[in-house]
């Protein structure tokens, strides 16, 4: 999986967890130049950002930084709403599959060239010849555009029949291979933004972290020192230039969350993207500090290759019963960040009339519970009892919140004959080994791209790896899942949940333990910072009091 699946670490206002922190209550629509408001702001970024290359921004880290120096189509804002950038109207054919859009014709690069039509076209294009492992984002083109996944690798020159194309300077036009209720909502994702061959050349990205190359968005880079600071300075051909106030923004590299406190505590940052659950507990910060996320926590079992037990549903189902998923909430102690998630999908998500996703769903009825002794007794029609344990190992990287959960987890299981092996490893080495499933059960978690359910869904189906690693899933979710799409309203959405009702209650292939919110810390009267639904912020409009 790319980085996208895996940095699981946050999202959106539309949480029921939101703190009504000052920061949420404006999309920064009150103009530039307010008195008092500082020039010079700086932020927290918790580690070292990628490629700046849209292409290439895989991870909530980078996107730190690309927020402020691309402009998107789109942008989703802190109810997981998609709000218009650069496309000022669209239009969408009857039969779905063609979208036209409509590009402001005053927007500009930072070096005063118009932004055009053709320049989307490149920039896609260019993202289908990258390839799966550079581009994170690209399964967002190749599901969905018109002949895009058989160029995958080739030259944009080669590319004339994917269905993307200018029409004019300021209308692009975008066709789809089927229909997709929701692709607006994918269009805030990078690989979707405008490029120029001068500047950003096929397959480099080296371009991107030396500074002098003009930008779409708010600032542009004047420093990049990717283990200390980026320093950008306000883009004045930036299409909203009016309302951004600050004149120079500071992204400082701060990976550690205690130090990131400490400077905001001493006031070398304004803000900080990295905040721990543990200010929830303190009375200086409690105030300065706003929750906000739609992100689970879940176990993925290798039903497959791995352990044999793992392939019998009925001993998934005991793992699924065997858990009591307060354990979770009380270990972690931190407020309302944390809640018990009893489906696949957190809470955050829209149903059909606007109500949350997951909460309609519990209330019809839970898909997992705590039920220990019904656990034991799937776990002895396996063949498992207390003389014959069945053993494990659980995989996971460190940090304070893996420690935990898995401490609960080996714990939990302790109760229904199952003996856990816990097994750490770097970030990196443990996400390829969760790729090509060099585990029995491991961690996983997921923060939304965009706020539809579908978003989570996909990640269960066969289909979304292109790479065909996937150890779950099978052909029945996917037709499930595609059936949806040919679906309007109360009907699709009422398939997204037999979808998720056939993956987690009936297959057990993964299993949800629970959900949360990320942390931010930000100056007392601080507005205008935009925390969207893909785990990351934008400041182009932020407001914050000297």
């Amino acid at each position: 999986m790319t980085f996208k699946k895996l940095f699981a670490i946050l999202l959106s206002l539309l949480m029921v967890l939101s703190l009504a922190a000052c920061g949420n209550k404006n999309n920064g629509n009150n103009g530039g130049g307010s008195k008092g408001a500082k020039t010079t702001f700086t932020y927290a970024v918790g580690g070292e950002p990628t490629y700046l290359d849209p292409a290439q921004c895989g991870d909530s880290v980078t996107a730190e930084i690309t927020n402020e120096i691309w402009y998107p189509l789109f942008y989703l804002v802190e109810t997981g709403e998609v709000e218009n950038g650069h496309c000022i109207s669209h239009e969408v054919s009857d039969d779905g599959l063609v979208y036209t859009f409509h590009l402001d014709p005053n927007s500009k690069w930072s070096d005063g060239v118009a932004i055009t039509a053709d320049q989307y076209v490149y920039g896609i294009k260019r993202c289908i010849g990258y390839g799966y492992d550079e581009v994170g984002y690209l399964t967002m083109i190749t599901n969905y555009i018109v002949n895009a996944e058989k160029h995958v690798g080739e030259a944009v020159a080669d590319m004339d029949d994917v269905g993307v194309k200018a029409i004019d300077d300021n209308t692009l036009e975008i066709t789809l291979n089927a229909k997709c209720p929701f692709f607006i909502s994918l269009l805030p994702t990078p690989v979707f933004a405008a490029l120029r061959p001068d500047i950003a050349p096929e397959k480099d990205s080296e371009w991107s972290n030396t500074v002098g190359y003009p930008t779409t968005g708010a600032f542009v880079p004047t420093k990049i020192d990717s283990a200390n600071e980026f320093i950008m300075e306000k883009n004045p051909y930036f299409a909203h230039a009016d309302k951004v106030i600050v004149e120079t923004m500071i992204a400082k590299i701060i990976a550690s969350e205690e130090a990131a406190q400490m400077a905001f505590q001493t006031g070398e940052i304004d803000y900080s993207t990295i905040a721990s659950s543990d200010v929830m507990n303190n009375a200086e910060l409690k105030d300065q500090a706003e929750v906000w996320g739609q992100i689970n926590y879940y176990m993925n079992v290798n039903c497959f290759t791995a352990n044999d037990a793992l392939k019998d549903r009925n001993v998934r189902r005991a793992i699924q019963l065997g858990i009591d998923r307060s354990a979770f909430v009380t270990a972690f102690d931190a407020g309302e960040v944390y809640y018990e998630l009893y489906g696949f999908i957190p809470k955050g998500l829209p149903d059909h009339d606007g109500t949350d996703f997951r909460t309609n769903a519990d209330n019809d009825h839970k898909l997992v519970y705590t039920d220990k002794e019904e656990a034991k007794k799937l776990m002895e029609a396996a063949g498992f009892n207390e003389n014959n344990r069945l053993a494990l190992t659980y995989s996971y990287n460190q940090n304070s919140m893996h420690d935990l959960a898995a401490a609960v987890i080996a714990e939990q299981l302790k109760d229904i004959y199952i003996d856990v092996t816990l097994s750490t490893a770097e970030l990196r080495t443990f996400f390829d080994d969760r790729s090509y499933g060099r585990y029995d059960i491991c961690r996983n978690a997921f923060s939304a791209d965009y706020a539809d359910p579908w978003n989570y869904l996909e990640l269960i189906a066969v289909y979304n790896d292109p790479e065909g690693r996937t150890f779950f899933g099978d052909e029945k979710y996917d037709s499930i899942l595609f059936e949806s799409m040919e679906l309007e309203g109360e009907a699709r959405f009422a398939k997204l949940h037999e979808a998720e009702q056939y993956a987690v209650e009936e297959m057990c292939y993964n299993i949800p333990l629970f959900g949360y919110g990320t942390v931010s810390l930000q100056k007392t009267g601080t507005t205008g910072v935009i925390n969207n639904p893909q785990a990351n912020h934008i400041f182009w409009y932020v407001n914050c009091p000297e």
